[in-house]
């Protein structure tokens, strides 16, 4: 029980809470190892328990009857699933969530989140802000993938990086330290094969058009650091090619 406590307070849905807040409550929590592959809610399920990821990564996978898939997002330590649906009138998963690394998960039962929120105003002011940045995060998703071509769809992703490490870069800079800052640059927080899975278009085209952005002068890439060279091309997004392949 004092692992899954412990598990409990580092996870940000639990910030700012003493453990003493919840500990009687860890005896509920179950610790669920997860391998490689396999599969933790199927789309239909019904969902009572928050996932919390304790340790690895999991994804959100939308699969078409022919079996191909299209992966909507990656969880990774800390990240929690099932908030949108636990209270909700319809709790069925619309998706399929699988472990792409071996994992470590806590699931916390309806019930026991319930009387853990009713008790603790500052997990209730955590898990509405888990909500509001999941609602924020959709939205940034529906408009990189909502792009008329290959090229804009990948420029408003690296855009949409570079502000999201640039704000946790900033969150965790002391006041007076000064940033001296030429040209910008990401890390693609995935492969190259899952960030193309993200965007919704093959591997292949997404490694060509990366190639083709680079010729343009707009980025230069490195592995999985890629230069934003010409920032004011990229909000442009300008490209030939018309189509998504």
């Amino acid at each position: 029980m004092k692992k899954i406590c412990d598990a409990l307070g580092q996870s940000p849905l639990f910030a700012g809470l003493d453990h003493q807040a919840f500990n009687r409550f860890c005896v509920r929590v179950n610790m669920r190892l997860a391998w490689k592959g396999e599969v933790l809610a199927n789309e239909g399920d019904d969902c009572t328990s928050l996932g919390v990821v304790v340790s690895g990564q999991l994804a959100l996978q939308k699969y078409a009857s022919s079996g191909d898939y299209v992966t909507l997002d990656l969880l990774g330590p800390g990240d929690v699933y099932g908030e949108d649906l636990i209270f909700g009138h319809n709790r069925v998963y619309p998706l399929t969530i699988e472990a792409v690394t071996n994992a470590k998960v806590l699931v916390f039962p309806r019930d026991t989140l319930l009387a853990l929120l009713k008790e603790q105003p500052q997990l209730m002011e955590n898990f509405v802000g888990f909500l509001s940045d999941k609602v924020q995060k959709q939205n940034r998703r529906i408009n990189i993938l909502s792009q008329r071509n290959l090229r804009q769809k990948i420029a408003t992703y690296l855009l949409d990086l570079n502000r999201q490490q640039s704000a946790d870069e900033d969150a965790v800079r002391k006041p007076e330290q000064k940033v001296y800052v030429s040209t910008s640059s990401v890390e693609l927080p995935v492969s190259k094969e899952v960030a193309a899975r993200l965007l919704a278009m093959p591997r292949p085209s997404f490694s060509r058009e990366l190639v083709r952005m680079e010729k343009d002068g707009l980025i230069k890439v490195s592995g999985r650091v890629i230069w934003l060279t010409d920032m004011d091309g990229l909000e442009g997004g300008d490209s030939d090619e018309d189509d998504l392949d």
